[in-house]
């Protein structure tokens, strides 16, 4: 079934929007369900703050649904229809009261299922709903999902540069439905909340997840939010990377502590996962995760770790993708009644194995990127499977342009990469290795390994093998974590394509 949505300001003038048939809906309608974090104390005019938060419907046949709206900021939300996630589109609304129409062609005989997810927090916005109105009626919505997660965190959670490759800023590359916390519940069948802000601490005054976990809206103490509206099963805590450098290591843990107990006050049965990434620094909290697990003694608390490998940038979606999966992962273990019922709706990122993630470039994230970075542009993935070596698709590098992405390793490990290239008369390409240890940015001196070579205008296959430095050394400055795979035109436009590769 193809579906077009469109989000559009509803002009008065419009005879379109003007039509007896309409039907107003109250927002206190109990047919509108509202997901996330709200305040309902004014039941006609409930609001929300936090990214994720959403409108959920649903709407016999097809037609225009007008939804009005009362925004505080400029902020971004996304229209899901009938949970097709991966073909949702994302509008900018403007500060004011205005109504929106969403129009669909959909099949008339059917229901259809419509969501609308605050994708930004974009300064103190707030979102009031004041009311729906259909061409037809609404039915009562699906059953709320079982399974309820709450998320605590940062900028990363808070889809900081989600849909930016090279990490840029700006509300516009910001979002929530694609983030981990959003696939993750998709994955679980589960609603969630995303209780994140960028540049979040652990504990302190301000800005810490210690001072807004129990908020409505991050700006203001007042009013606090009920947690008996939403009963978490799993509430993942994913804060630290911001306590690096500012804090020793006992103030840290003594932080995480606090923020824990305060969680587990209001969170008595759920189940809590200290969820860090480690590759910021040879003494970050992922090192001593498991000494506060232990410490506490709390049969409900885990730990989850994984590895930051986002050049170190934020995540992109892809990269959320592979944070998702090993969540997913986590949280089914931690209770036989929990499933993941839904593949993951974004290619994964993270390489699997000792393989790079999506050598054959034939996945593509929603907002476009394919799993390989950049830091000038001029990459092209082409779609050609009459041209491509494998599959549909294949990369081509103009002279000077280049690719990366990193995989883990240790010490000591031989890696076997394979992969086909073709190129002009005269083209030269190169693949770089670059090793870095778990400091942030830290690359280890003079280990980077390179190798040149000069494809044919057909494609042909091309083999090495490197080894991850091991010298022994104490401090860990260069006991490697991680390798930079960078694929690279030397001259001349390269065609690269199932890059492929392998760890003893």
């Amino acid at each position: 079934m193809k579906v077009v949505v469109a989000f559009l300001l509803a002009a008065l003038c419009s005879a379109s929007l003007m039509e007896a048939k309409a039907t107003e809906i109250d927002a206190s309608d109990p047919r509108i369900q509202l997901i996330g974090r709200w305040d309902r104390s004014k039941s006609s005019q409930p609001w929300c703050a936090w990214q994720g938060s959403a409108i959920r419907v649903r709407m016999r046949g097809g037609g225009v649904m007008r939804v009005e709206v009362e925004t505080t900021q400029t902020d971004y939300v996304r229209v899901v229809v009938d949970g097709e996630s991966t073909k949702s589109e994302k509008f900018k609304i403007s500060p004011g009261r205005r109504s929106y129409a969403l129009t669909q062609e959909l099949v008339e005989s059917v229901s259809h299922d419509i969501e609308i997810v605050k994708e930004t927090y974009s300064g103190e916005g707030r979102l009031t709903l004041h009311g729906i109105s259909v061409d037809g009626d609404l039915v009562d919505v699906a059953k709320l999902p079982k399974m309820r997660i709450e998320f605590f965190g940062d900028s990363n959670l808070a889809g900081q540069s989600l849909e930016s490759e090279k990490d840029k800023h700006g509300i516009e590359y910001m979002g929530c439905h694609f983030t981990f916390a959003g696939i993750a519940a998709r994955m679980l069948d589960a609603d969630y909340q995303n209780i994140s802000v960028s540049g979040a601490t652990i504990g302190g005054q301000l800005n810490s997840v210690m001072s807004f976990y129990d908020r409505l809206d991050f700006y203001h103490a007042e009013p606090k939010f009920d947690f008996e509206e939403f009963h978490a099963d799993v509430c993942v805590i994913n804060i630290g990377a911001n306590d690096i450098g500012r804090k020793r290591k006992q103030q840290i843990k003594a932080d995480y502590k606090t923020l824990i107990a305060a969680i587990r006050k209001v969170r008595p049965n759920a189940h809590l996962v200290l969820m860090n990434a480690y590759g910021w620094d040879r003494n970050e909290p992922a090192n001593y995760t498991d000494e506060i697990i232990r410490e506490i003694n709390d049969a409900k608390l885990s730990q989850l770790l994984f590895p930051w490998l986002f050049n170190e940038w934020h995540g992109c979606e892809y990269d959320h993708a592979g944070m998702a999966a090993r969540l997913v992962e986590h949280i089914v273990s931690l209770n036989p009644k929990w499933k993941s019922v839904n593949r993951n709706d974004v290619m994964d990122g993270f390489g699997r194995r000792g393989n790079v993630a999506n050598g054959g470039f034939e996945q593509v994230a929603p907002f476009g990127g394919y799993g390989w970075r950049y830091f000038e542009d001029g990459a092209l993935r082409i779609e050609d499977p009459s041209k491509a070596a494998e599959g549909n698709f294949f990369v081509r590098l103009p002279a000077g342009a280049g690719l990366h992405q990193p995989v883990p390793t240790s010490k000591g490990k031989r890696h076997k990469m394979s992969f086909k290239a073709r190129g002009d008369a005269g083209c030269r390409a190169m693949v770089q290795v670059e090793f870095r240890d778990q400091a942030y940015r830290n690359e280890i001196e003079d280990s980077a390994v390179e190798f040149s070579v000069t494809p044919k205008t057909e494609w042909s296959k091309f083999d090495f093998e490197f080894i991850s430095p091991d010298d022994g050394d104490a401090d860990r400055s260069r006991q490697p974590w991680k390798a930079m795979i960078h694929l690279k035109s030397i001259a001349g436009s390269v065609d690269f394509d199932d890059v492929v590769m392998s760890t003893d």
